[in-house]
């Protein structure tokens, strides 16, 4: 009896297991499907941000608590909608110091490398660019020199020359800007125009549409926008920008009424073509190879009636309202040429591969001085 049993206990005890086995695998199934949501979530949340990153960088990721954080600070710097805003850029960086390199005046920084982002944040009309630590713990604006533009003066802006150039608002956008002080004529030359002397403060502004570029001087509530016609119309294949206020060295009251750099190239030498008070127009060069600088040679001399039509030119064109404006292409950054002209208020630099693109005040300039030449 006990042997006839035997086999059909082994059959059920077979089976328990095999019942078993199968429960485990399904329970395992279930855990797993249900596990795959959380592990979705999980990894959306801590999900790192993707941009267009430099190639040197491209294997970095900004982690969404970096990218939060600095969209956080501007939306409460300038009262704007976080939702609006995007990063455009970012780039791993090593920072010289515990203040980013951006130390405040008398702020005291622990001289350390600090390992971190910069970071380029737009909402479509404007940029801005973050220094921060590697968890955003430490934030920073890197143009935080007073420049940048109030978004209700940016808007405001906009308006302006949507209605004055018959544009599309939505096509514009802040390429540079500079907080200035402007007097009762809003930094606006004319000939023989006298302007109040109050201190308004404000900024220039340089924008970009689809076809060409405006510059502007606003006052800083965007209540007051004076076109700079002279600096504006440069086309889509020039960009606009201002030069240092640091680095603007217009000629020293003298004997120099104006003059003429050409700088760069692959060889770097600087030719400059110099007209003085007197009507003498000469030229004389500095070869970087050679460390040398070469005799001045003069090219003509200008009547007292030549001289004056020049100057006259350079009223009737409003040239000190180009003071401080670079008109440059990539081909700069290529070792060609830049020439920068210059009086003794006013400094403007250009390069004459696009010469055709610059405004037209611009261009009737240098038509008038190659002629004298």
């Amino acid at each position: 009896m006990i042997r006839n049993l035997q086999p059909q206990r082994i059959r059920q005890t077979q089976k328990a297991w095999s019942i078993a086995l199968t429960s485990f695998v399904l329970f395992g199934a279930v855990c797993q499907s249900l596990a795959q949501p959380m592990a979705i979530a999980s990894t959306l949340t801590e999900r790192p941000i993707t941009a267009q990153v430099n190639e040197s960088t491209s294997s970095a990721q900004l982690p969404q608590r970096v990218d939060r954080r600095v969209r956080r600070d501007l939306a409460q710097r300038f009262n704007l909608a976080q939702r609006d805003l995007r990063v455009m850029n970012f780039s791993r960086e090593t920072w010289s110091d515990s203040c980013l390199g951006l130390a405040a005046p008398n702020e005291r920084c622990a001289m350390a490398t600090v390992e971190g982002w910069r970071i380029e944040v737009t909402n479509g009309q404007q940029d801005w660019v973050y220094r921060t630590d590697l968890k955003a713990r430490v934030i920073k604006l890197e143009t935080s020199d007073g420049s940048e533009l109030p978004p209700q003066a940016v808007d405001r802006l906009f308006e302006a020359i949507a209605r004055q150039a018959n544009v599309p608002a939505n096509t514009l956008k802040v390429v540079a800007s500079q907080a200035r002080t402007w007097d009762g004529c809003m930094g606006i030359f004319a000939p023989g125009q006298a302007c109040t002397k109050i201190a308004i403060a404000g900024y220039r502004v340089i924008v970009m549409g689809e076809q060409q570029s405006w510059v502007y001087h606003i006052s800083q509530d965007g209540s007051r926008i004076v076109e700079n016609e002279t600096a504006s119309g440069s086309g889509i294949n020039i960009t606009p920008s201002f030069a240092s206020l640091e680095t603007q060295t217009p000629l020293p009251t003298g004997d120099v009424v104006f003059q003429m750099t050409l700088s760069g190239g692959l060889r770097g030498d600087i030719t400059e073509t110099v007209l003085t008070s007197e009507g003498i127009l000469y030229r004389r060069g500095t070869s970087m190879s050679a460390s040398a600088i070469s005799e001045p040679t003069i090219i003509k001399r200008l009547s007292s009636s030549e001289l004056q039509q020049f100057q006259q030119i350079l009223e009737q064109q409003k040239f000190p309202n180009l003071d401080g404006m670079r008109y440059l292409t990539s081909a700069a950054l290529a070792d060609y040429p830049t020439t920068v002209l210059q009086t003794t208020s006013s400094t403007v630099a250009y390069i004459d591969l696009e010469q055709d693109q610059l405004p037209q005040s611009l261009q009737a300039v240098i038509q008038a001085w190659d002629q004298l030449q």
